[in-house]
């Protein structure tokens, strides 16, 4: 045999026999589940009284808002502010403005397999927002750690998704 038929031979079998060893592609990750319409949940009335004392809040600070869209309610504790909120914004609304320089660390995540993300609203970390799928609107768990916290300091991202995973069996689930 040639040297150069021997080569190509040679070259066949081994391009063969990787094509025969190349793993299949990894199958693409699951999509969240669907959700239902979250327009009626109440974020002032998810947590119970003592669900909001075991977190740490004060529940003689609770206050009420409505505005722009957004409607909730905030409480002070000894080592943060929490706000519940319910948005006529979507979280899909949320995420096509990432890269809008009054996010910090806009990241997606998920909330017990719901969709979700987070994202600080100030630079140094002391606030963190965690959105949870709601359909026609988005479901926030606010937490911030003000600057002169005399508790234990807290990470407001991890504490904002620990609650939000309080919240989420909660929501309407939709029909399968």
């Amino acid at each position: 045999m040639r040297p150069g038929a021997a080569a190509a031979t040679l070259a066949g079998v081994l391009a063969a026999g990787c094509g025969a060893q190349t793993p299949a592609p990894a199958p693409a990750p699951p999509a969240p589940p669907a959700v239902a319409n979250a327009n009626g949940v109440d974020m002032c009335t998810i947590l119970s009284g003592p669900e909001l004392t075991a977190l740490g809040v004060q529940l003689d600070t609770g206050k009420q808002f409505s505005q722009g869209g957004v409607v909730g309610c905030r409480w002070r504790g000894q080592s943060f502010t929490l706000s519940l909120e319910r948005d006529n914004a979507t979280l899909a609304g949320y995420q096509a403005h990432r890269q809008d320089p009054k996010f910090f660390n806009f990241m997606d995540n998920n909330v017990n397999g719901r969709a979700g993300a987070h994202f600080g609203v100030v630079p140094n970390g002391s606030q963190c927002a965690q959105l949870i799928d709601g359909g026609s609107v988005s479901l926030s768990v606010s937490v911030v750690a003000p600057a002169n916290a005399t508790a234990q300091p807290i990470e407001p991202c991890a504490e904002a998704l620990r609650i939000a995973q309080m919240i989420e069996p909660r929501l309407p689930k939709a029909a399968k």
